[in-house]
C-alpha cells in the first residue's frame, strides 16, 4: 500500500505577536482591529491565489468591511501588501529568536534538532507562502522586495551555524561551510515549493519535513540517536 500524504492544519502558522492594547481608546482599538482583520484576510487569500488576482473588494468582503474602510487605512493595494509583509516579517523574526534560541537546544540530540528545525521552516513557509510568492514575483523588477525574507533566512542560517558547528566532528571552517550549504539546499527546496509547487512533495505534505531532515542529516553525517 502506498503512503498517503498527511496534511497540516489549515491554520498552521507562526504565533501571532501583535495584540491591541486594552488601554487604547475604543475608536482607535476598533480601527486597529479592522486593520488586523484586513491583513489577516489578505494573508488567507494569498495562500491560494496570486496577489494580482486578489482585489481590494475581495479583501474587504473577506472580513466584512467596506472598500472605503480599506482605503481609510491603506493608500493603495501595494501599500497594503507592504504592511502585510512587514507584519509577517515581524512575526517570523520573533519566532526565529524564540524557537532557535541556543539555550533551548543545549540538551537536545542533533537528529532531533534537525527534525524540529525542518518542521519549523516548513510550517513557517506554509503559513506565509502567499506573501513569499508575491514578494518573489515582485522581485523580478524590484529586487528589494525579497530583502526582508532574505534577512530572516540569513538569521536562521546564523542560528543553525551557532547550534550545529560545535556538534560536528570536523574542523570548524569545514563544519560551518557544510551547515551553510545544507541550509542553502533546504531553502532552495522551500522557495521552489512556494514559487512552482512542482513536487513530488508539497508544503502541506508531512513527508516533506521527514525528507528535509534526512537531507540535512545525511549531508552533515549526523547519525540517528541510539535507543536502549
Amino acid at each position: 500500500m502506498s503512503a498517503t500524504p498527511s496534511s497540516f492544519p489549515a491554520n498552521a502558522s507562526f504565533p501571532r505577536i501583535d495584540t491591541p492594547s486594552i488601554l487604547q481608546p475604543p475608536r482607535q482599538r476598533r480601527a486597529r482591529e479592522t486593520e488586523q482583520a484586513l491583513l489577516g484576510a489578505g494573508r488567507e487569500l494569498l495562500a491560494t491565489r496570486d496577489f494580482a488576482a486578489v482585489s481590494v473588494a475581495q479583501i474587504a468582503a473577506a472580513c466584512q468591511v467596506s472598500v472605503g474602510a480599506f482605503y481609510g487605512r491603506f493608500r493603495d493595494k501595494m501599500a497594503y501588501f507592504e504592511a502585510l509583509r512587514a507584519m509577517v516579517m515581524e512575526e517570523t523574526s520573533a519566532s526565529i529568536d524564540r524557537y532557535l534560541a541556543q539555550e533551548r537546544w543545549e540538551d537536545v540530540a542533533t537528529p532531533v534538532l534537525l527534525d524540529k528545525t525542518a518542521r519549523f521552516m516548513v510550517l513557517g513557509t506554509l503559513a506565509n507562502r502567499g506573501v513569499m510568492r508575491a514578494s518573489l514575483r515582485h522581485a523580478s523588477t524590484r529586487p528589494e522586495e525579497w530583502l526582508p525574507h532574505r534577512q530572516n533566512g540569513e538569521a536562521i542560517v546564523e542560528r543553525m551555524v551557532q547550534l550545529l558547528v560545535p556538534r560536528l566532528p570536523l574542523p570548524a571552517d569545514t563544519a560551518e561551510l557544510r551547515v551553510r550549504f545544507a541550509m542553502q539546499a533546504v531553502f532552495s527546496v522551500l522557495v521552489n515549493a512556494v514559487l512552482n509547487d512542482s513536487g513530488p512533495l508539497h508544503l502541506d505534505d508531512e513527508r516533506l519535513i521527514t525528507e528535509l531532515s534526512r537531507l540535512m542529516a545525511g549531508y552533515l553525517d549526523v547519525r540517528p540517536t541510539k535507543t536502549a
